[in-house]
């Protein structure tokens, strides 16, 4: 994903967060009295989607409107901090940049002010967003309309940027919020929730099968290719125009806070498309990062190592930084990560039982394998037998196994820096202070663990039987 580049278009806001303790009633009136200890400033609405698909690495494009007031302003201030952001802003001083600000009392929300203006913006400010958008559907993979029905994105300006992007062959997913769908005919992707497809539809019976019904069905009405509808604790569920559909259930997860959910999902989502990857495909993607950001508090988003931790055991990571992100996400939650590598050419008994040894010794194993390039160096011509895709599948797939990372170098020891194991593993007959990267486990509190080999099992005796 990290070569495509992504069009937004849409709705953003600025989210404020005013955090405290509420520990006493007002004596003036009949309302709590927050004692504030904290406010910070989050993107949100189009914004925050963009933020989600920086996060996941893409190249991002914002073209959106603000009010010219302060509230704008701090909104392109933190965008800019993002480099993978580009903020295409349009200020209009006739209307004011959306605001929600958020109460919290120990994390849980008291109460939400919002200041907006929800007409439609003007013809003039709809003509420069079209023209924008024209001229940047030649160097994108993928336009999202995320319409929070904040006069950002009126219907014949959302409907004319499909009709460019259809002709431009560049696909459009968009965050539903109108009642019509129709104002989203010849999209690819729509994501509408619960609420939203009941105000479509009149849907009444929501029962999978119903709402699978419903969704093709306004698919094929408006031509709109497929519709994932967020189901909440039920999880997901994908249509097509076609009929056909599949049900992904929500992970289990303590839910904390729904905030910016929707889009996540529709920045996955779009990250899969503008990849190319094929929507049944995309679906648990989208359902694993929505599952990690309701764990989070406020507007947030997901990173790929999250996403990685989330997912099933055994995730392959070619990425250092995002496998370090799946560790630290580890070690937040109270667990410790461990560390072992090697060239795991032909697996066989005795690296399982390194693996499974040092999985005993540690809530979460990293593995990291030697590269193709690097085996070849160490091991000499004619290995790997194996490539280091093939090797890292086959140790992705044993449950004991957290993470698997490649390296190009001679030695783990960069890799091992990146990612900060609380343990590192070793089988065989070594010294402790002999082992690569070992002082860097130690100077976080951790040790090396030296687990004995098991019988004279090895990759090269196999390969020469």
């Amino acid at each position: 994903m990290q070569a495509r580049s992504l069009l937004v278009i849409g709705d953003v806001m600025l989210d404020r967060y005013i955090d405290g303790r509420v520990t006493r009633m007002s004596p003036e009136a009949p309302v709590p009295v927050l004692e504030k200890s904290a406010e910070s400033d989050m993107p949100g609405g189009a914004a925050n989607v963009a933020c989600n698909l920086a996060a996941l690495g893409c190249d991002v494009r914002l073209l959106a409107v603000t009010g010219d007031d302060a509230a704008g302003d701090r909104l392109a201030s933190l965008l800019g901090s993002n480099l993978a952001i580009d903020f295409a802003r349009i200020c209009d001083p006739d209307r004011p940049t959306t605001r929600k600000t958020r109460f919290r009392s120990d994390g849980q929300q008291v109460l939400r002010v919002d200041e907006e203006l929800t007409a439609s913006v003007s013809d003039d400010v709809q003509a420069r967003l079209l023209d924008s958008v024209k001229s940047q559907l030649a160097t994108v993979n993928a336009v999202i309309l995320s319409d929070y029905a904040k006069g950002g994105l009126p219907v014949s300006l959302m409907q004319q940027i499909i009709a460019a992007a259809n002709d431009a062959g560049i696909p459009v997913i968009a965050d539903p919020k109108q009642s019509d769908f129709g104002s989203y005919a010849g999209a690819s992707l729509l994501t509408p929730n619960l609420a939203e497809l009941r105000a479509a539809t009149g849907l009444v019976d929501d029962d999978l099968e119903a709402i699978a019904n419903a969704t093709s069905t306004l698919a094929a009405t408006h031509s709109i290719d497929a519709i994932l509808a967020t189901l909440s604790a039920r999880g997901m569920l994908l249509s097509d125009a076609a009929g056909d559909w599949q049900h992904a259930p929500a992970e289990a997860r303590e839910v904390f806070d729904v905030s910016g959910a929707g889009d996540t999902v529709v920045a996955m989502l779009a990250a899969c498309v503008a990849a190319g990857i094929a929507h049944q495909d995309a679906l648990p993607l989208a359902n694993l990062a929505a599952g990690v950001v309701v764990g989070k508090s406020g507007t947030a988003v997901a990173s790929p190592g999250e996403i990685i931790s989330a997912g099933m055991p055994g995730a392959i990571s070619t990425s250092w930084a995002d496998a370090a992100d799946a560790c630290e996400t580890w070690r937040k939650s109270g667990q410790s990560v461990g560390f072992t590598n090697g060239c795991f050419d032909m697996l066989h008994p005795g690296h399982l039982h390194l693996l499974a040894s040092a999985a005993d010794a540690a809530d979460r194993l990293v593995v990291g394998i030697n590269s193709d390039a690097s085996v070849r160096r160490l091991k000499g011509d004619g290995r790997p037998v194996q490539s280091a895709e093939i090797r890292a599948a086959a140790l992705a797939q044993l449950p004991f196994v957290g993470a698997v990372a490649i390296f190009d170098e001679d030695t783990p020891l960069e890799l091992i820096t990146a990612l900060q194991p609380d343990r590192v593993f070793k089988g065989g007959d070594y010294r402790a202070e002999d082992v690569v990267g070992g002082d860097i486990a130690a100077a976080r509190g951790g040790d090396v663990v030296i687990i004995p080999t098991l019988g004279s099992h090895s990759s090269t005796r196999l390969i020469n039987a």
